[in-house]
């Protein structure tokens, strides 16, 4: 029986003083990086059965935490090949000035991902940004040539199903405003739990739809002037969309 253990490097969580007022909660697939990044490593080293896992998840015949623990089961690959799939993986170009301006201006940001924990880290590691506090499924590996995920901020109630309940995330945090950078499905149902949307692709329908306060974007530019020109204040109120 194969032993699969996690081979993410320890997450820092840094803890936040009192006057820090606002915390900005970013997506990763598709929001950060420029592909998605578990799509890629299933196109590179999936095992039949992944298409039909997507179908059923498409469909909404089963949750992203079930497709998603299936079809990383199905994936086939030694850690240095995953590795190499990863190292191909492009991020937005804007996103590091972007931490560079909450950094200097001490606006904390997490990564809330139902993506892969070990995937991210390494990817924001090659840009410099190890220090981004990572909340994500956690990728497991054998040793060998198998991979399996576990879920530690799934949450049995959560609407979509999901491996990372970001909705639960969002009810943990202490900040007076909470602002939100996603583009997809897996930013829906908390888009309605957040302060502010910065939203991409699909998820600009969905707010527009949804009447959810947001700005459209095209790159982390775009939310690094929005965070210029409002300094944090009241962003739902004087927003353009």
């Amino acid at each position: 029986m194969n032993t699969f253990s996690s081979i993410a490097n320890h997450i820092f969580y840094p803890s936040y003083t009192q006057h820090q007022t606002s915390i900005v909660l970013c997506d990763f697939d598709g929001t950060i990086s420029v592909k998605d990044v578990t799509d890629t490593l299933l196109s590179h080293f999936g095992q039949d059965g992944c298409e039909e896992l997507e179908e059923l998840w498409v469909n909404g015949k089963i949750g992203s935490q079930e497709c998603m623990s299936k079809q990383i089961a199905l994936l086939e690959a030694s850690l240095d090949e995953l590795n190499c799939a990863l190292s191909q993986i492009e991020i937005d170009p804007t996103f590091k000035a972007f931490i560079e301006y909450t950094d200097i201006n001490h606006i904390p940001v997490h990564i809330v991902s139902d993506g892969l924990d070990y995937a991210i880290q390494f990817i924001l590691k090659r840009h410099g940004m190890e220090h981004l506090p990572i909340f994500a499924n956690k990728l497991l590996h054998d040793n060998d040539r198998s991979w399996r995920l576990e879920f530690p901020y799934s949450n049995k109630n959560c609407i979509k199903q999901s491996g990372n309940c970001k909705c639960n995330h969002v009810k943990q945090q202490h900040f007076n405003q909470i602002l939100y950078v996603g583009d997809g499905t897996s930013d829906y149902c908390v888009s309605h739990n957040v302060d502010f949307v910065f939203a991409k692709d699909k998820l600009i329908n969905y707010c527009e739809k949804n009447k959810i306060e947001y700005s459209a974007i095209n790159c982390f530019a775009d939310v690094t002037k929005a965070l210029k020109q409002t300094q944090l204040a009241a962003i739902p109120f004087v927003m353009v969309k």
